[in-house]
């Protein structure tokens, strides 16, 4: 069997790369990755593997049919497989078949909201109603007029509070007899609220302005404090073949002819159109009102997480799951490409300019420091409206400022190694220049290019991943973790479309960097040595 023969010095480097652990399981990891990434049409896809119809046999992932070719309707539109495969000719047939991938939807299918099998549920939302009410008092604080009190008082008339002293009930502080007393002797006072003595219950009073008499009484207001509103709304599911889900305690304690009615609310929430609302009920408990409210649940999109959608559904009807799968095997495809494309010509510039040297490379640095300074985001804009949005256009035109780090660095060691004794013995032997460059001094320049090549991979799939979450990066419908992060900005509610595509870029940038680390303990011989 054939084995490649390594040097000492690649051996060398190969073990210290595996001594570090976590380096060489993550390139293992992402390689695994990018060769699954390959390969993703045959794990996520709304075409078929393998279609058997009429005793022939075909493949639709690597070749188009049209529609006529399995209906013989004589259309030559591209065939929708999934209703192909429910038709009488496939579904009643055991000669025509077809196997369809694991995942069954594919990177630009739309699926429509009626294939959605959200759970049919209407969800209550009871939430406490605050109570208000308006009291008159005089100065001794006794009640002179009541609006709504009845309800803090056990639930009495208002005409039953007149003459009643407001702190048998709420034994209120300092502070809200010195407010009365302000108030009554018509002194300037703003709006303030303070504790009535009882729990849940504040007293407020209004803003204050001196009148041309001092009044005969003081207006206040009673209302439950504010308590976040997480205890006071409560949330009950039921199903449209039952009641509620679990029966809480709470729906227990509501009394029977009111849960009669908010059942007879969710039946009609059931029966009517997803578009008709139905009107929130209101009720009474010994501890204030509260108030229900239906909600079915309504498929629209984006859309949450649900059976045969474990990702969710982004705002083009588009599964989550398969977007960020062929993501990947973009990603990965533009980082390698464009890092390969643009460091074979930083290699090859910097090269030159190092190896001559003198005004060759005087011209090439003012050249390059040009070219450096124009702006690259407005340079691609010019080429997506030119050219189009496409996966070459965005790689040409991003490599062509991308090589120039790489440049610097081939530079820099060429001048470096070009007048050591090496390079003047094969210039005396009569060896040509560009013998000299590419086979002599190239090996020993390109160490600090293979460090970088993992961390310059990874900055290129932050770079398409930024540029199509701006807008100016792959054209709309190509599969992009920028593209759903960017929808995720504009549904910030949709905590799928920002969860999954980070989680997605942040394991590729973690995998790329430690795979980064392992190379340059590798090529490092500084981390290994020790002085003698």
């Amino acid at each position: 069997m054939f084995r490649p023969r390594l040097n000492p010095t690649t051996r060398k480097r190969l073990h210290r790369f595996r001594k570090t652990r976590r380096a060489w399981w993550s390139f293992w990891i992402l390689t695994v990755i990018f060769v699954l990434s390959l390969g993703v049409d045959f794990i996520a896809n709304d075409k078929p593997l393998l279609v058997s119809y009429d005793g022939k046999f075909y493949l639709p992932v690597f070749h188009y049919f049209p529609e006529d070719t399995f209906t013989g309707n004589g259309r030559m539109t591209r065939p929708d497989y999934k209703k192909i495969a429910a038709s009488q000719a496939f579904a009643g047939s055991w000669r025509n078949w077809m196997i369809f991938p694991p995942i069954r939807f594919g990177p630009s299918e739309k699926i429509p909201p009626e294939a959605v099998e959200a759970p049919d549920r209407v969800l209550v939302r009871i939430s406490k109603r605050p109570r208000v009410a308006s009291l008159n008092l005089d100065g001794q604080g006794k009640i002179v007029q009541s609006l709504g009190g009845g309800v803090f008082f056990g639930g009495v008339s208002d005409g039953s509070l007149t003459g009643k002293d407001l702190r048998e009930a709420f034994p209120y502080g300092d502070e809200v007899r010195e407010a009365i007393e302000i108030r009554m002797s018509n002194r300037e006072a703003p709006e303030a609220a303070f504790p009535s003595g009882t729990a849940g219950v504040e007293i407020v009073f209004s803003a204050y302005r001196p009148r041309s008499r001092p009044p005969v009484s003081v207006r206040l207001s009673l209302r439950d404090a504010a308590s976040g509103g997480v205890a006071d709304t409560r949330k009950i599911f039921f199903r449209a073949t039952g009641g509620p889900e679990g029966a809480p305690d709470f729906w227990m304690s509501i009394p029977e002819a009111d849960r009669a009615r908010v059942t007879e609310s969710v039946r009609k929430r059931f029966a009517v159109s997803l578009d008709t609302p139905v009107e929130p009920l209101s009720f009474s408990l010994e501890d204030g009102n509260y108030q229900a409210a239906f909600e079915h649940e309504t498929v629209f999109f984006p859309f949450h997480p649900v059976r045969n959608h474990p990702l969710g559904i982004d705002s083009s009807g588009r599964d989550v799951l398969v977007q960020v799968l062929h993501a990947t095997r973009v990603s990965l495809l533009f980082g390698i490409f464009l890092v390969v494309f643009t460091e074979i010509f930083g290699v090859v510039v910097g090269a030159v300019q190092g190896y001559f040297g003198g005004r060759v490379d005087m011209f090439g640095q003012r050249f390059i420091e040009i070219w450096e300074s124009l702006p690259f985001l407005y340079v691609m804009m010019l080429l997506g409206s030119v050219f189009g949005r496409g996966f070459l256009v965005l790689l040409i035109g991003y490599g062509v400022f991308n090589w120039v780090g790489t440049s610097y660095y081939i530079r820099g060691e060429f001048l470096k190694l070009r007048k050591l004794p090496f390079v003047e013995s094969a210039r005396v032997m009569g060896i040509g220049r560009w013998q000299i460059i590419f086979r002599h001094v190239m090996p020993n320049a390109l160490v600090p290019l293979i460090t970088f090549f993992p961390f310059s991979l990874v900055g290129a799939i932050s770079s398409l991943a930024a540029l199509d979450f701006l807008g100016f990066g792959l054209p709309p419908g190509t599969p992009s973790w920028g593209a759903l992060l960017a929808q995720g900005q504009e549904f910030p509610w949709a905590w799928w479309l920002i969860l999954y595509p980070a989680l997605a870029l942040f394991l590729i940038g973690l995998l790329g960097v430690f795979v980064g680390e392992g190379v340059r303990n590798a090529f490092d011989p500084r981390s290994h040595s020790k002085l003698q």
